[in-house]
């Protein structure tokens, strides 16, 4: 890939440029902790990770969830989240790395399964604004999987696929791509095994700057 083929990037939030996998996996250990549930571990965490989170559930327990525990399980992972999202900051190199992709004349968005509006308080909170040209997390009920979302933020953003870059950290986010034709590169923030992440044939780094130069560089 040179770098002038790629006009636009599309950042996720949750484990990418938002740091925010180590608590995700904490939160669902309390869940189920909480629950009475069997244990989850961070290391049967990241074995098992798929969305829809329902069918995540489902992998951890090791059967189906009933509807009602399922409901318990939501409400206990969103108690713990909330309670410690105001402590969780930026990956490390997150500035540096819009800013990389701003001096490079590239636009760049956030698109994300997290709620809306708690994702531009988020934004805001950081100071991204002036960054990105457009936001986009969840509005209404969840839809389990990042391809149609990523196709609907694409249409809005009048970019064609070929010309967007997506840096995401998770299976669904290479997945998403690959459906709707963008570019991927995936960031190994913890949130599944590396193995898990190679599996899907796309570029894996450590940093989100390295997620830039492998894919923006002429050589690549």
């Amino acid at each position: 890939m040179t770098h002038s083929e790629v006009t636009h990037v599309v950042w996720d939030w949750n484990g990418t440029l938002f740091d925010d996998a180590d608590t995700l996996i904490a939160c669902t250990v309390e869940a189920f902790a909480r629950l009475g549930l069997p244990p989850v571990t961070a290391e049967r965490y990241r074995t098992l990770h798929t969305q829809p989170i329902d069918a995540f559930y489902d992998r951890l327990l090791g059967r189906p969830v009933p509807p009602a525990l399922r409901a318990e399980l939501h409400a206990a992972f969103h108690d713990a989240y909330l309670r410690r999202r105001p402590g969780i900051g930026l990956a490390p190199d997150a500035v540096a790395a819009l800013r990389t992709v701003a001096e490079a004349g590239l636009t760049q968005s956030v698109l994300s399964m997290h709620p809306h509006d708690a994702l531009t308080a988020l934004i805001d909170r950081f100071a991204l604004r002036p960054y990105l040209v457009r936001v986009d997390g969840q509005r209404g009920a969840d839809a389990g999987y990042k391809r149609d979302h990523l196709v609907a933020h694409l249409r809005a953003l009048d970019r064609r696929p070929g010309d967007v870059l997506l840096v995401g950290d998770s299976v669904d986010d290479a997945r998403a791509a690959a459906a709707a034709g963008t570019r991927c590169v995936l960031y190994a923030s913890g949130l599944h095994s590396p193995d898990a992440l190679h599996a899907e044939g796309v570029p894996v780094v450590h940093t989100l700057e390295h997620a830039l130069a492998t894919a923006l560089s002429p050589a690549s």
